[in-house]
C-alpha cells in the first residue's frame, strides 16, 4: 500500500500513541546516548535542544565503522559528537560508556538496544530518560507483549512508554 502512495497524497496514519522524550528536565548540558537504531530519535531531540539553547553532547555506539551514521549530521549542528565501534574501526574502541567523555552533562537521554540502555542507566549518576525497545505483537496495549516491569508495576512499553525515567526501571 505505501508503494503506491503519490508525492503530495494525504495518508492518515495510527502512529505512536504514548509519550517521547521530554526536553523539560535536561538542564544546559544533555547527553544524548544512542546505539545502532537508537540513534535515529536522538536527532529530532537533539535539534529541539539546540533550538531551546542547550548544549548537547552525543555519543553514538555502533558495531563497526561501516555501520555509523548521522556523525556529520551532528557535527553539523554544532554538537560534540563521539563514536564508539566494539571493533574498534572508528572512534574509540568499545560501548557508548567508554567513548563518554561528557562529565559536564546534566541530563541523559537514551535509545537503544537493552544491555546498552542498562549500562548507561547503571553508570550515570544524573537523571535522564530512556525510550525502550521492545517486540511489539500489537503496538496498542491489547497483547501486554511488550511489558516491562517497573519500580510502579508492570508497564507497556507501547501504550505508557516508550519513553520511561531512569529512575522507574528496573534492571
Amino acid at each position: 500500500m505505501m508503494a503506491a502512495v503519490k508525492r503530495g497524497q494525504v495518508v492518515h496514519v495510527l502512529a505512536g500513541l504514548e509519550n517521547g522524550f521530554s526536553t523539560e528536565p535536561s538542564g544546559a548540558r544533555p547527553l544524548l546516548n544512542g546505539g545502532g537504531a537508537g540513534v535515529p530519535p536522538l536527532l529530532m531531540l537533539c535539534k529541539q535542544l539546540v533550538a531551546e539553547g542547550k548544549q548537547p553532547a552525543v555519543v553514538m555506539g555502533f558495531g563497526s565503522a561501516d555501520e555509523v551514521f548521522f556523525e556529520e549530521v551532528f557535527h553539523q549542528l554544532g554538537v560534540r559528537t563521539s563514536v564508539a565501534t566494539l571493533d574498534g574501526s572508528q572512534g574509540v574502541k568499545g560501548t557508548v560508556l567508554d567513548a563518554c567523555r561528557c562529565g559536564d552533562s546534566t541530563f541523559f537521554y537514551a535509545c537503544g538496544p537493552a544491555p546498552m540502555l542498562r549500562a548507561v542507566c547503571l553508570a550515570s549518576d544524573i537523571d535522564g530518560q530512556v525510550s525502550m525497545e521492545e517486540r511489539m505483537g500489537c503496538g496498542f496495549g491489547a497483547c501486554m507483549g511488550c511489558t516491562i516491569v517497573t519500580l510502579s508495576g508492570p508497564k507497556r512499553v507501547c501504550r505508557e512508554g516508550p519513553v520511561f525515567g531512569k529512575e522507574e526501571l528496573i534492571w
